[in-house]
């Protein structure tokens, strides 16, 4: 189900109610990890609110990487919004849409702390969108939302 939250512009708030600016394009509002241990092979609930700032005319697929603390992806969802049902194509301007995912991390996960990190691509080029500063200046292309502890 998709959850759309219709917002009028009167009450989106400002700038500052946001984690990060994704080209100027989608908002990131807030972001939940939902487990603070995990073993391996085991679930990594994550959970996405996104704010589109104008009509986007590509389909742009989100990431989700679980980055261990050996710097390597043990586990990663590339999908469109909304378990690929709600890509970003058809969302309006202002919307709000929730956005989970369940990032299975890798049977073989070294023991650590982890991080999560989600961003934005178009599949046919790869390239990422990058995350603008408040004076619109890009300064990473992932953003990181959360992190966990994988036991032995």
């Amino acid at each position: 189900a998709v959850e759309v939250v219709e917002v009028s512009a009167a009450h989106t708030g400002g700038e500052a109610d946001r984690l990060a600016n994704f080209a100027d394009q989608v908002l990131l509002l807030e972001a939940e990890v939902g487990s603070t241990n995990v073993r391996p092979g085991g679930i990594v609930p994550v959970l996405l609110r996104w704010r589109s700032l104008r009509a986007v005319e590509e389909n742009y697929t989100v990431f989700v990487h679980l980055v261990g603390p050996d710097g390597r992806l043990h586990g990663q969802v590339d999908a469109w919004p909304v378990q690929g049902s709600y890509p970003t194509g058809e969302w309006k301007p202002g919307e709000k849409v929730n956005d989970p995912y369940e990032v299975a991390l890798q049977p073989d996960a070294p023991p650590g702390r982890y991080r999560v990190e989600v961003g934005w691509y178009l599949l046919a080029t790869m390239q990422r969108l990058p995350i603008l500063d408040e004076s619109g200046r890009p300064t990473d292309d992932s953003f990181v939302v959360g992190e966990f502890t994988v036991s032995e």
